[in-house]
């Protein structure tokens, strides 16, 4: 495995990060995966010739930021060649409420018997995530190891943010087979503030009450002190993107979840992303 890396994001950059990736991955049979900075304004006008010019199977996504080399980065990409046999499919429509994601998997998966690592990437601003990693897990279970998370960007506005062979994408999932072994070795790093507290009311991604209160009522008397800030009407999602709410687990860190909007009744609106590193 190898890191290509273009730190400023450029369109230029990318075709040459991604012709050099291709071209170790050509010696082994592999794919590209393909990370790239919300901040470098890709569009599908601008670089889907360069993605669809790949001679070896490309996934991917656009996130707010990337790590490389310890450092984050808010423009910039990286091309990342994988050796062994390799196998990309797009799942389309990930909003719909009628898609049925085990059928058209089963129709469209190619063979992946020899698969040990299953990356994914949805459109984190997709409607229906769980159901389609509910249908991931019934149809592969625990024989292979999952990897992945939600592209996008912090607009909250949908957009194409994931990279295929095809171009770019919007409200899907990109799968990549590979046959390499791998594992999750980074957390995520938030610390426990308070807690924990019972969701005694919700709808999809909106948490309505917390122990019974209304969900921003119980989220500011913690938040707002901590911060030394004060939440104004325009100003939430500023403050509340250091402050997510975590999932408790059995015997494994929380999973977080980002509210960006408070409703008219107190309620409060979470990202509905995923991910599992």
């Amino acid at each position: 495995m190898t890191i290509e890396f273009d730190e400023q994001g450029t369109k230029e950059g990318l075709q040459r990060i991604i012709s050099r990736a291709a071209a170790r991955s050509c010696e082994k049979g592999g794919a590209v995966m393909v990370l790239a900075c919300d901040a470098n304004e890709f569009t599908p006008r601008g670089i889907d010739d360069i993605l669809q010019s790949s001679p070896v199977p490309l996934f991917g996504g656009v996130f707010p930021k990337i790590i490389y080399q310890g450092h984050l980065l808010e423009t910039g990409s990286l091309a990342v060649s994988f050796p062994g046999a390799a196998k990309t499919l797009f799942i389309p429509e990930l909003s719909d409420s009628e898609a049925d994601y085990e059928a058209i998997m089963d129709e469209a998966l190619p063979e992946v018997d020899s698969a040990r690592t299953l990356v994914v990437f949805p459109d984190g601003y997709s409607k229906r995530i769980s159901a389609f990693i509910e249908s991931l897990f019934n149809i592969f279970g625990l024989e292979i190891n999952y990897i992945g998370g939600g592209a996008g960007s912090m607009s909250m506005c949908q957009k194409p943010c994931l990279l295929t062979g095809e171009g770019m994408k919007s409200d899907g999932a990109v799968l990549a087979f590979l046959e390499m072994e791998s594992g999750v070795g980074v957390s995520h790093g938030w610390e426990l503030l308070k807690g924990p507290f019972r969701v005694t009311e919700s709808d999809r991604n909106t948490i309505r009450t917390l122990d019974w209160r209304p969900a921003f009522d119980v989220y500011r008397e913690i938040v707002e002190p901590h911060a030394g800030k004060r939440f104004g009407p325009d100003d939430f999602f500023d403050i509340s993107k250091a402050y997510p709410f975590g999932i408790l687990r059995m015997g494994t860190e929380q999973i977080v979840r980002d509210p960006f909007r408070v409703k008219k009744d107190g309620s409060l609106a979470i990202v509905p992303k995923f991910g599992w590193i």
